[in-house]
């Protein structure tokens, strides 16, 4: 059933992992329609409606803001050991199940059709950031995961300066973030041959921070964050943390819709639909967070699976996709490609989080356990790890 009720983000939070699992669901919705469409002979709407409903973008903005929701409520204590307790944690929870996804990837999407990947490629993927490096993702809807890492490096360099918790500090970092992106947009500092991740990247990070600006608002509303600018006295704005959160989100949706405007004037469908479904990824996070909690065990089981899931989701996908066109298996309803290519998906990655992702968190837990850590997770504290500990 869906709970309407506001409370504080409990330890363990069952809906949580149901937005995870909405996110996931969006975005394979887009890679199995966009494919299976070129096969299928009927139904062909589904791949229309997640065309111009954009849902892979609205699932990765979603998945964006929860980061902001959760990964800066991770760091704590001391600067020296809770680097070490973010670093270790992250490291075992996102890179053992990563590199179990790269030879699948690369059986799904390159062997199968005939491509190579070079000894150094291999090397570079394994590193999260291949792009950089000068090579393909071998999965190229990874290029989220080098988005989260720059992410964690400015949550790193706050927690370093003392500003990681401070309502104010992520309200800033938040808004300039979107100015810079505006800034750059405008002035096109970014090539225009580059990347979109590269291009958006700056708005990406915004709205993570915008999520740790909503996780404030959410567990302190009443709170009171003040912003002045010094020696400038009248440049002062006394605010509890909901007006300055409805600000920060007035900001943020204001690029989207002035991208919006842009496009109109300039007959560009693509950023339309673009800008849209940012808007629209933002409203179904806020909704699923507070007044439309989903606390259906399924979504919950799924959503605790939700990284496998991404990961590897692409691989019954193209292995399905290649078997088809070879077998002759085509001119079937869309919904039938998509949904026995979902229950593969599913089962690999359950498979995949019971032999690889589960036993490297619980082996980052143990690493970093401490008797301290025991304490605060036994009373509930949401600043701990263990709200975070399932990233998206």
């Amino acid at each position: 059933m869906l709970s309407l009720q506001s409370s504080p983000l409990p330890n363990r939070m069952s809906h949580v992992d149901a937005i995870r699992a909405v996110a996931v669901l969006f975005v394979m919705w887009t890679h199995y329609a966009e494919k299976f469409s070129d096969l299928s002979g009927s139904e062909h709407w589904l791949d229309a409606l997640q065309h111009y409903g954009n849902f892979g973008r609205i699932g990765v903005v979603v998945f964006f803001a929860l980061s902001g929701l959760l990964i800066p409520k991770s760091l704590h204590g001391p600067i020296g050991p809770g680097t070490r307790h973010f670093l270790v944690r992250r490291f075992f929870r996102l890179y053992p199940a990563f590199w179990v996804s790269i030879p699948l990837g690369f059986l799904a999407y390159w062997m199968l059709f005939g491509k190579q990947l070079e000894p150094a490629g291999w090397l570079a993927n394994a590193t999260m950031v291949p792009r950089p490096l000068g090579y393909p993702e071998v999965m190229g809807h990874y290029w989220t995961l080098e988005t989260e890492l720059v992410f964690y490096v400015l949550c790193l360099a706050l927690f370093w300066q003392g500003r990681i918790h401070r309502m104010r500090d992520l309200c800033v970092v938040c808004v300039s973030l979107g100015a810079a992106f505006v800034i750059t947009s405008a002035l096109k500092i970014v090539p225009a041959n580059a990347l979109g991740q590269y291009k958006g990247m700056l708005y990406h990070l915004s709205i993570m921070f915008w999520g740790a600006c909503f996780r404030h608002f959410y567990d302190n509303p009443g709170a009171r964050v003040v912003f002045d600018v010094p020696g400038a006295r009248t440049l002062r704005a006394d605010w509890s943390y909901k007006t300055a959160f409805l600000a920060v989100t007035g900001v943020i949706a204001g690029i989207s819709v002035l991208t919006f405007c842009v496009a109109i004037k300039q007959h560009d469908t693509e950023h339309i639909i673009n800008s849209v479904s940012y808007l629209v990824g933002m409203g179904i996070f806020t909704l699923l967070a507070t007044v439309a909690k989903i606390h259906w065990r399924s979504f919950a089981w799924l959503g605790e699976r939700s990284y496998s899931l991404y990961l590897l989701h692409g691989v019954p996908l193209y292995v399905m996709y290649w078997l088809c066109e070879r077998a002759g298996w085509t001119g079937g309803p869309l919904a039938l490609y998509m949904v026995i290519a979902g229950i593969l998906g599913i089962a690999l990655s359950s498979v995949a989080f019971r032999l690889v992702e589960a036993p490297c968190i619980r082996l980052g837990h143990a690493l970093t356990s401490t008797r301290r850590a025991s304490a605060r997770s036994a009373l509930g504290d949401p600043a701990t790890e263990e709200n975070a500990r399932r990233l998206p």
